[in-house]
This record gives C-alpha cells, structure tokens and sequence, in this order.
C-alpha cells in the first residue's frame, strides 16, 4: 500500500480521503522534526469531531484517568476536552502539531493507517475481536501514566519521562503501531482461553507488534527517502528502521537487528521475541539485496555473504559499491525496499488464518509464515529461521 500525499493530489476530490499530519518517527529524532501529510483511506463526510468514525473514537479526560484494566472497561464516561473539530474543508491537516488538539488528531490517523496498511495486506477488513461488546475503538489521547496499553475495546497513550523530558506516546508512530498489532493479531486469532505453558503466544504476539511497527514505518515515503539516503542505500547500519518506541534519539527499548538464537533467550516474552524479530528483519535486508542485484545496482557477490558473518572487509565493500550505485539509482533502492517490506508482510498477514492462539508455538508461527510466503521470500524466511533455531534444518 502507498501513501497519498497531497503533492500527488490536489484534485479535492473526496473520495480519496482525509488529510492528516503524522510524525513517522517522534519529532525529538534528528531528521523527524516536521510531520508528513497524508491522506487516510476515509472520506471526509465519514469522520466526526473527536476524531471518530464507524470503528474508532477518540476521548481526551479533563481529570487524571486511571489506566484500564480487568476492572476498568470503556467507555471513559469523565470530564473530557472537547472533541477536536476538522477544518472547514473537513480535513484534519489544519490541527496544528504544537497543539493538545494535536494528540487526539495524530493518535487516531495513526491507528487509522496502521489498519489501512494490514486491511491492504489481508485483503480483507480487520473486525475487532471485542465488538459484540464495544462496537468501536475508544483511543484515549493522553494518560498520566509512563506506558500505552491496548486491551478489550481501547488503546490508551500515556507519556514518557526520559531525562525529565515528557514525550506523550500520542506523537509516538511507533508505540500506537505496535499497540495496534497486538489489536489486529487478536482480531484475526481470537483471544486465546487455554494456552498451554509450552505456548508461544505471548513473545509471538510482541513479535508479531514490532514486525507491524516496523513494516508499517516502511511505508512512509519520506522515511525510506530519509533512511536511504542517510544510510546510502547500506541498511546494515544502525539507523531508524531497526529501532522501537524511543525514549530519547540515544536510547530505545527493543532492537529489530539482533543476533539472538533460541538457545540464549530466556522464557521472559520480550527476551522470547528477539529471536524471531530479528529473523523478520534479516528477511527483509536479504530480499532488499537480492532486488538491488536484480535490478543492477549490487554486486552479485552479495548474495553469497553470510550478512551474520560479514568481514570487515567485505563490509567496505558492500558499503563502497552500494554508496555509488546509490548515488546514481537511488529510486531504484527505494523500489527494492519496497518490494522487500511488501513480500514480507503480506506473508506475516496471510500466515494468521492458520494459527491456533491456545497452542501457538514459534516454530508453528513461522512455518506458517514461511507457507504463506511466495517464491524466493518463502525460501530466505525459512533460511533466516533456521539460523535463529526457531524451525529445524532441513
């Protein structure tokens, strides 16, 4: 799925959705500073004041909100802020990003594009798993509470306090897309009522999260732009795809590009999870390359490198020859991306018809994926989790 942006259309047709402003990453990262307007998948005349629409809505409390839990459910029945009004064209890119009214904005198109980009993927409408109860999503914009949680019918973003510095998670891209992936897995498996305590269900629904987090991002046009060229097309560097909620632009709390096997991880569902996030994202790169020799623009001898194993030497290379060819094709590099994150997330999504949330393991996790995956992707999936130990050598 791709974006529209409003330099592609300006035609002010309705029909091909709202505009909104959204921070790709939050706006304290380097490079992040200004939000990119987008339009969301939905006419205008079917958004509300709050924002709200048929599936989700957004309250913002006067008064300080107890997080929701098992005794807690929706809906917020407080004192509120006023529901935020679009502009008179009925847009919402007039909401300035300085602004309270800007949190409730940005949090719902964030949901919104989450499930715009793995509606795509599915090829078919997410219907929430709590809506014989709750009809619609309730996003709570702001908590005072260091955390974001999603649960049975809400999504709600509190704040950081890294450094003394208060971050709301509401401007945070990355928080609200992996909080929306554990809403969609639900969704799409059910709610598991018997998990076994050889089950995987939880790390894989933290995997599951940050590989939507992740993939998710990619579709930001301005954000592959930025990333290739601050990388030069090389994404083994350390850089903005392979990091996760960040507190600050020096700390983060999960790494996509790990070298965890199975064997070194504890039954701790994040420490669980590393494993087979890490094995997603190698997918990824690997398939970038093999679409950048494909298309010209690497030297063939890449594919013959073990990307965990990488000398120094050949490193220099691959950065050397990659930065030239970047500098001459650098559209090409973003195609190539683009087929990659394509390739593997439409597996990831297709894989969740198959799987069992009360006797989910990862290893069934990724056979599914690997089943769902189509030519060359099927085979660098398979091969990617077998070096984690996550399925067996063939």
């Amino acid at each position: 799925m791709r974006l529209l942006r409003d330099d592609a259309l300006e035609s002010g047709d309705r029909r091909v959705g709202t505009r909104f402003w959204i921070f790709p990453q939050p706006p304290f990262i380097p490079g992040y500073e200004q939000p990119d307007r987008v339009w969301l998948s939905i006419a205008p005349d079917e958004i509300g004041a709050g924002p709200s629409d048929a599936t989700m809505y957004v309250v913002d409390p006067l008064v300080d909100k107890q997080p929701y839990g098992f005794d807690r459910l929706p809906p917020f029945d407080g004192a509120m802020r006023a529901p935020v009004q679009p502009g008179p064209d009925r847009h919402f890119d007039s909401i300035m990003p300085t602004s309270r009214a800007f949190l409730s904005v940005h949090a719902y198109a964030c949901v919104h594009l989450v499930l715009d980009i793995w509606q795509s993927y599915l090829g078919r409408p997410i219907r929430w798993f709590f809506d014989e109860t709750f009809p619609r999503l309730e996003i709570v914009a702001f908590v005072e509470w260091d955390n974001a949680q999603a649960g049975y019918g809400f999504l709600e973003l509190g704040c950081s306090d890294a450094e003394g510095i208060r971050r709301p998670y509401a401007l945070n891209f990355d928080t609200i897309a992996h909080e929306v992936g554990h809403l969609i897995l639900l969704s799409e498996t059910g709610i598991p009522t018997a998990v076994s305590r050889e089950g995987d269900f939880f790390p894989f629904s933290e995997a599951f999260s940050d590989l939507v987090s992740l993939i998710s991002f990619l579709h930001f046009d301005s954000a592959i732009d930025r990333l290739l060229r601050r990388t030069r097309g090389n994404l083994l560097l350390y850089n903005e795809l392979n990091r996760f909620a960040e507190t600050s632009p020096e700390t983060q709390i999960r790494l996509a590009t790990n070298f965890r096997r199975m064997s070194e991880v504890t039954r701790e569902v994040h420490d669980r999870a590393l494993p087979f996030i890490g094995a997603i994202f190698d997918a990824i790169v690997e398939l970038y390359h093999r679409e950048l020799v494909a298309r010209g623009c690497a030297d063939r001898r890449l594919l013959d490198i073990d990307l965990r194993y990488l000398e120094q030497e050949d490193f220099d290379r691959f950065r050397a020859l990659t930065a030239e060819a970047f500098q001459v094709r650098p559209m090409i590099f973003g195609l190539a991306l683009r087929a990659a994150r394509d390739a593997v997330g439409q597996a990831i999504a297709a894989s969740l018809r198959t799987i069992d949330p009360n006797t989910l393991r990862l290893d069934q996790a990724a056979s599914a994926i690997i089943a769902a995956a189509e030519g060359q992707a099927a085979e660098i999936i398979r091969a990617n989790f077998e070096w984690r130990e996550i399925v067996n050598s063939r």
